[in-house]
């Protein structure tokens, strides 16, 4: 049963989305990322949660577009962990470009849409791009 689970949310996606967790092990690394210090500026923590919210509640998004979108948003968030490290800040891009396809891919995920294209810059720009 594992392997079904890897199979269906992408085989190399691996140990943190084994089992359909998704949702909680993206919460938890997005979790240790530090807060914003301005307190009417979302920092990235605070961004990265309102892109997961968004998600998981618009009703557009399948669930093998939901399994890749939050896979992006943990990428961005462990890339968010060394934001300098030039490693990170290539995983960081890849999850960019892979959500500016899902979002294409998926025109009628209005809320999803609205969010990447309002906030998503604000993401990436923590990454220098």
């Amino acid at each position: 049963m594992e392997e079904q689970s890897k199979i269906y949310v992408g085989g190399s996606v691996g140990g943190n989305f084994i089992g359909g967790n998704a949702t909680g092990n993206v919460s938890n690394i997005i979790n240790h990322l530090p807060s914003s210090s301005e307190a009417d500026q979302p920092g990235i923590k605070e961004l990265l949660i309102q892109l997961q919210e968004v998600i998981e509640a618009d009703p557009n998004l399948s669930d093998d577009d939901r399994n890749d979108a939050l896979k992006q948003v943990k990428d961005l968030a462990e890339a968010a962990q060394n934001p300098n490290d030039v490693e990170m800040k290539n995983k960081a891009k890849t999850a960019d470009r892979m959500l500016g396809r899902i979002m294409k891919s998926v025109p009628q995920a209005t809320q999803f849409l609205e969010f990447c294209n309002n906030l998503l810059p604000l993401i990436t720009k923590a990454f220098g791009f």
